[in-house]
């Protein structure tokens, strides 16, 4: 490919797992040395600045410690295999990419029966021949061959154990009145985690003479377009008259003198005979500016207005860009990694005086090139962008997480009002008085974050892969991002709907897009609880409690969610239609111990 050839290995399928004699899945790791090493040393000094700093003898701590963890994985993968069917296992029937429409779409005439595997529907075979007799090799159809260039996902048989570095480092410092104050530093780095990406991503061929690849030469025809270039003023660009020469000559969808076979591009003419080859991708590719794929479906598959012809070859050819067995191949692979550092602040008062609290802080960053746990796949759930575009530069969607929360605050808290036999005040107080003023307690938890990440989908077309869109890229100032009301009152997370929506581009071939780029609203809720008990006998008791979650009936808006319901070209721009909270709910509960 970066030396300007074509590469598309045939791909064959036999059984698998030991029960039939063969490979597992993936196979066995018996490497995984996981060593641990840790430290704790208390320091201490009888006078001076380290006494006040480290106080006396078991006062202070610092501890450390490293570990290196492997992941136990596999499970998800194998359900979602299960559910959806493993080839020759089919649970599902899947159209053919680009041949299909409603005229001649398939008919299942009974629940037992599937349509006839015959070339009546688009002239493709939906169900195919029977594979040969197991344990025979099946090689999935290529070329033009019904059933070809097919839709479908897998796995990489060489899947590794997922693992991570993770270190950490505390001073906890004791102070008067049962106080305990620790600061620590948390860090974990993982590698080889679980990354779905495309094995079938058409090729980025690089043009030996020139130096310019097939992205940069098809996102300069998409420039071109969206700038209304004419078709007559469009230099030529080296790439597109080394590798598709045939093209001179031609319009955008074939020979010139036919109106039908006319491009997109501004100024062209029927009848022009002198095009370059340049101006002849222009014409086409400007009929698919921001589904560019589209157009090298038109290019590498149709021939129009012409295939490329690469070294080595005697005439232009088709699939020399996309695979002829599939159009989108995703797999999980062992690609993924992904980084997390944070500062970790905790403040803790032991159980005295009727009252024990901790109160939490973490400064926090993760990293990583996608968050879906291997139970959300391409197929099933799909996550938030988290598939890789552009299977030639995987590490283009590597941002911060999903579930990256910058700042977070936690507290939680248990207090016994100090009233009643037993406590601070009112011990001696009669069974009676006792009974209705003693023995009640308080306690909550709390839990407030910064703003949440998410991403502006595109929503235009297919640049870049076949199979997934990518992101939007912005481009300027959004605005501010939070809760406002829109013009009929309903709440969106943008102050300036059209300054936002002007704020962002469609990605251009190669790119993904920007992932988790921006931040709506975060988590905040408090949740308490009031009881009272009641101790009838020495060994019997009666307790009732009341619990309220979401005390404060708090609205926090879910923007990831959200914007998986819009995107730049079609749903209400930046409306809300998910939430992180739910209303208010109270319980009761009566309990008797004995």
């Amino acid at each position: 490919m970066l030396q300007g050839n074509t590469y598309h290995p045939v791909v064959s399928m036999n059984l698998s797992g030991q029960a039939n004699g063969k490979k597992p899945y993936w196979g066995w790791d018996y490497k995984d040395f996981a060593p641990r090493f840790a430290f704790a040393y208390s320091p201490h000094a009888s006078s001076g600045f380290l006494n006040r700093l480290f106080g006396g003898p078991g006062k202070s701590s610092i501890r450390g410690g490293y570990g290196l963890y492997y992941d136990h994985f596999g499970e998800g993968i194998v359900n979602s295999f299960d559910r959806q069917g493993s080839f020759g296992l089919t649970t599902q029937l899947v159209n053919p990419a680009g041949s299909q429409d409603v005229g001649c779409t398939p008919r299942l005439l009974d629940l037992t029966t599937l349509p006839p595997a015959g070339p009546s529907f688009c002239g493709q075979q939906v169900v195919g021949p029977p594979p040969a007799a197991f344990p025979g090799t099946v090689t999935p159809p290529g070329g033009t061959d019904a059933g070809s260039f097919a839709i479908y996902w897998g796995l990489d048989d060489k899947l590794k154990t997922p693992y991570s570095h993770v270190f950490d480092f505390s001073i906890t410092r004791e102070l008067s009145k049962n106080f305990v104050f620790e600061a620590s530093y948390v860090g974990r780095l993982a590698h080889r985690l679980l990354q779905e990406e495309d094995l079938a991503m058409p090729l980025d061929i690089v043009d030996p003479a020139s130096k310019m690849d097939y992205f940069a030469a098809t996102t300069a025809l998409t420039k071109a377009a969206n700038a209304g270039t004419d078709i007559n003023q469009l230099a030529a660009i080296p790439y597109w008259e080394h590798l598709f020469p045939a093209a001179a000559g031609q319009l955008g969808f074939g020979s010139p003198g036919d109106s039908p076979n006319l491009g997109c591009a501004p100024g062209d003419n029927a009848n022009a005979t002198n095009y370059t080859a340049t101006q002849a991708m222009y014409d086409m590719y400007s009929c698919f500016a921001g589904n560019e794929t589209t157009g090298l479906f038109v290019a590498d598959l149709l021939c129009l207005p012409a295939c490329s012809q690469l070294a080595g070859q005697a005439a232009q050819t088709p699939f020399n860009f996309f695979d002829d067995q599939w159009s989108s191949l995703y797999a999980w692979r062992s690609i993924g990694n992904s980084a997390y550092h944070a500062a970790q602040f905790t403040l803790r008062h032991a159980m005295s005086s009727g009252l024990q609290f901790d109160f939490n802080y973490t400064f926090s960053k993760s990293i990583d090139i996608g968050s879906n746990a291997e139970r959300i796949s391409l197929f099933e759930g799909f996550g938030f962008a988290s598939q890789v575009i552009n299977s030639w530069s995987p590490n283009q969607l590597r941002a911060v997480s999903d579930f990256d929360t910058k700042h977070q605050i936690n507290a939680d808290w248990v207090y016994e009002v100090p009233f009643g036999r037993g406590r601070h005040w009112g011990g001696g107080m009669g069974t009676i008085a006792d009974a209705l003023i003693g023995g009640w307690g308080l306690s909550g938890i709390a839990h407030w974050t910064s703003g949440l990440p998410f991403s502006m989908g595109a929503g235009a077309g297919w640049p870049t892969n076949w199979e997934l869109q990518g992101e939007a890229v912005k481009t300027g100032p959004t605005g501010k991002i939070g809760v406002f009301r829109d013009s009929q009152g309903n709440p969106n997370m943008f102050q300036h709907t059209d300054q936002a929506i002007a704020a962002f581009r469609f990605p251009y071939p190669g790119e993904s897009g920007q992932r988790n780029n921006l931040r709506g609203p975060g988590y905040f809720e408090i949740d308490t609880g009031l009881s009272k008990t009641w101790k009838i006998t020495e060994g019997q008791n009666a307790r009732f409690a009341w619990e309220v979650f979401n005390v404060t009936n708090s609205v926090r808006f879910d923007a990831a969610q959200s914007a998986n319901q819009f995107a730049l070209t079609f749903g209400n721009f930046g409306a809300y239609g998910k939430t992180l909270s739910r209303p208010r709910v109270m319980q009761f509960s009566l309990r008797y111990s004995f």
